[in-house]
């Protein structure tokens, strides 16, 4: 069954055997799995499995590696028995397969097995059978090779096909729907209001039911988001006009609902929203007059931080991703929306010779930052005037000048006005220009309809075109370019704190930099603490006023001191300061080495002899295995304007996502006594590219002050500042600031959940 290629030169793959010894068929016959017997799985770092692909195939091999962590975290090792099963997807049916297993190991030597997978038919209508119309050719390049097909015709949904039009891979949980998504290496779809997710080598498993959270099913796509995916929801409210970001084990990370926020913008801008904005009057279906919008994409797009809905029943709309406040729209304006000044005003007007969309699905953001689009061509069906209708569906792609408050259309694939698609459909782009369409409901020319895939290169050729027949429009409901020609497979690591840190105006006294932190978890915590002052520049130039001669302290929750440093270089720990690679640029910087355990402790940042400055004091995480975790920060300075503001920053690491809540304190400070406090709080929260992606002044006023409140540690005065915002790992900074000119303010950042 399997046969090794010649060894490569090195000890650990020579002294390990490993054997392929059985095979276990998978729910489908895309799916099988491997058992090894292995002499030793010590050394093994990496199983990466390959399967050649058919003679004349055109397509790149599939292809993934596993680590030995992630088979483990999946139950794939038994070291006592010596055997580890390795998942194989995406096989050929009906077909004898062969596969390279390649092992890896820590000594960086590895070597080769080959193994034959004989798989069963599999009956798979009608995308067995695909109607050619123009076969992938080896003369046109492509970006992507394999295609996740949206489709509900049957229990086996969705379905992944390769750009030669073979069948790879389809759904096994026993569901049919059309809603679906490929996010981090696994698929994702709907049963009622459950969210499944199906691992690609043949287990699901329900990873969030939303019924508690008004949900009464879902609608059209699953779209990827600022930080995990957004799922399009219809609730006991409304239908087709709400939408949830959700992280991979489906923990809601933030909440639109599209009819408040036309229903707010309408009020103030002085008209009624009533024959507008609808609420569900219990009927879900197409042609409900509920179906007000009739959302059916979302797309995020970073370059200013927001999000833009796809409404078919009336335009394109931008709103701010945390404030979700209308930025702009884009539409037909013969449709009724443009008939209310509150909604007009947002209007983006259209360059000469560019076309608004009309009833237009999947939108998303190009790699140039346009905005790509599939324009059905389709009329409102629920609002009065019900706009234009053009009988051909093109692909769109749009130049955004938001200071202009222009739309240019800069690409347009129209197919020469061949194919009428009123309905779904969907265009992406996956390397620059290099596109996938999906035509759900094209017409035929006797009246029945067909759904249509096809992929355009750079060079604007059709790479392939298969068409299907499709009665009801489900077979095709949408296509998303994915890549399995190279997976990688690595056990989730959690969200933590690697770094924190507090740049401050440092005084004398009592109005020295203090920063607290917290140790928890179990076993002992290596840190590396740096006191900055002579290094700091901002865009390459030193900081006026710069701490020239910082001095650290590190206390624990008693008040004892644990260690003080002046020059690092003076220290007892300069060593594993440097191994760390973060011993400070200049000598007469501070810095300490300490091993702690789980507890309170508060590092001060001084000047030497009673010197005073801007300074920065940085704690990191240089033990990220230990079972000891940093976590959340406390930073009391003065804070006054220009470069003295209060600066945290905080670094995450991780796969995983979590909530950062950051609390600027000053009345509650005065109340304890601090009398220089401020009275009131400013804080603004930047990503590592220098955008800001939030901002309060009084927590009670953020648009999530429930959530918040939730949290238990809302601040107690309604004149403080808090922000708690969605975190995947990265950087980010906090500025906290008063509305005075000077005073002390505490700066705390809460790692939430």
């Amino acid at each position: 069954m399997s046969g090794f290629s010649p060894v490569a030169s090195a000890s650990q793959a020579t002294s390990t055997t490993l054997t392929v010894a059985g095979m276990q068929a998978g729910p489908t016959p895309f799916i099988a799995k491997l058992t090894l017997d292995a002499s030793d799985s010590t050394n093994l770092e990496t199983i990466k499995f390959t399967i050649a692909p058919k003679p004349g195939s055109l397509t790149r091999a599939l292809s993934a590696t596993y680590s030995k962590a992630y088979l483990q975290t999946r139950g794939y090792v038994d070291a006592t028995a010596k055997r580890i099963i390795v998942p194989i997807f995406g096989l050929y049916a009906a077909y004898t397969n062969q596969v390279t297993l390649t092992y890896s190991f820590r000594d960086a030597s590895s070597k080769k097995a080959n193994a034959v997978i004989e798989t069963a038919a599999f009956d798979h209508p009608p995308f067995d059978n695909p109607n050619v119309i123009q076969a992938r050719t080896v003369t046109k390049q492509l970006s992507y090779d394999y295609i996740l097909v949206a489709n509900s015709n049957s229990t086996h949904s969705p379905t992944i096909i390769d750009t030669d039009g073979v069948v790879r891979w389809v759904g096994f949980d026993g569901v049919a729907n059309h809603y679906c998504a490929f996010f981090e290496n696994g698929v994702y779809h709907f049963q009622g209001t459950k969210l499944i997710r199906m691992e690609l080598d043949g287990q699901a498993r329900v990873v969030a039911d939303y019924a508690s959270e008004s949900a009464v099913g879902f609608s059209h796509n699953i779209d990827p988001g600022k930080y995990g995916m957004i799922l399009d929801v219809n609730t006991t409210a409304y239908v087709d006009s709400v939408h949830f970001e959700v992280d991979g084990n489906g923990r809601i990370l933030k909440k639109w609902n599209l009819a408040e926020i036309v229903r707010a913008a309408m009020i103030a801008g002085g008209d009624d929203p009533a024959g507008f904005v609808r609420k569900s009057n219990g009927d879900y279906g197409f042609a409900s007059p509920s179906d007000w919008a009739h959302d059916n994409a979302v797309t995020y797009r970073k370059s200013d931080d927001s999000i833009i809905i796809s409404s078919r029943e009336n335009f394109a709309i931008c709103v701010d991703y945390n404030t979700a406040a209308i930025k702009w729209i884009l539409g037909d304006t013969t449709k009724a929306w443009y008939r209310y000044p509150s909604l007009r005003k947002y209007a983006l007007t259209l360059s000469a010779g560019s076309v608004a969309p009309a009833g237009q699905h999947a939108v998303s953001i190009t790699q140039d930052d346009h905005l790509l689009l599939l324009d059905n061509g389709t009329p409102s069906a629920h609002h009065t005037p019900i706009g234009v209708r053009r009988l051909y569906a093109a692909g769109r792609k749009y130049k955004l000048d938001l200071d202009a408050r222009t739309a240019t259309e800069v690409w347009t694939f129209d197919n020469n006005k061949s194919v009428f698609s009123p309905f779904r459909s969907s265009i992406y782009e996956d390397a620059p220009f290099n596109y996938l369409v999906d035509y759900a409901v094209a017409r035929n020319p006797d009246g029945s309809t067909r759904a249509e895939i096809l992929g355009l290169s750079a060079s604007g050729q059709k790479v392939f075109d298969y068409s299907y027949p499709s009665p009801a429009g489900y077979v095709a409901y949408r296509s998303i370019p994915i890549h399995l020609e190279n997976l990688a497979f690595g056990p989730p690591t959690e969200v933590s704190l690697a770094n924190i840190s507090a740049r401050s105006e440092v005084r004398t006294g009592d109005n020295v930099g203090i920063a607290g932190f917290v140790v928890t978890g179990s076993g002992l915590k290596k840190l590396v603490f740096r006191g900055l002052g002579p290094s700091l520049k901002v865009n390459g130039e030193p900081v006026v006023g710069r701490l020239m001669n910082p001095e650290l302290e590190l206390f624990d929750n008693s008040g004892h001191r644990l260690q003080s440093n002046n020059n690092y270089k003076e220290g007892n720990a300069v060593g594993e300061i440097k191994n760390a690679g973060l011993a400070p640029s200049d000598d007469r910087e501070a810095a300490i080495f300490v091993e702690l355990a789980p507890g309170d402790y508060t590092v001060i940042l001084r000047g030497v002899d009673e010197t005073t400055g801007i300074g920065l004091v940085e704690i990191f995480d240089v033990s990220a295995s230990s079972d000891a975790k940093l976590a959340n920060l406390s930073a009391r300075a003065f804070s006054s304007t220009g470069d003295k503001v209060l600066i945290s920053g905080v670094i995450l690491r991780g796969e995983t996502s979590t909530r950062l809540l950051f609390r600027a304190l000053g009345p509650e400070l005065k109340a304890q006594g601090v009398l220089e406090a401020h009275d009131d709080t400013l804080l603004t929260l930047f990503n590592s590219e220098g955008a800001k992606i939030a901002a309060n002044d009084d927590w009670q006023l953020a648009h999530n002050a429930a959530e918040i409140e939730a949290t238990g540690i809302a601040p107690l005065d309604s004149r403080e500042a808090a922000i708690l915002a969605p975190a995947i790992s990265g950087t980010y900074t906090c500025v906290a600031r008063g509305k005075s000119d000077s005073g002390i303010v505490l700066l705390e950042a809460y790692q939430i959940d």
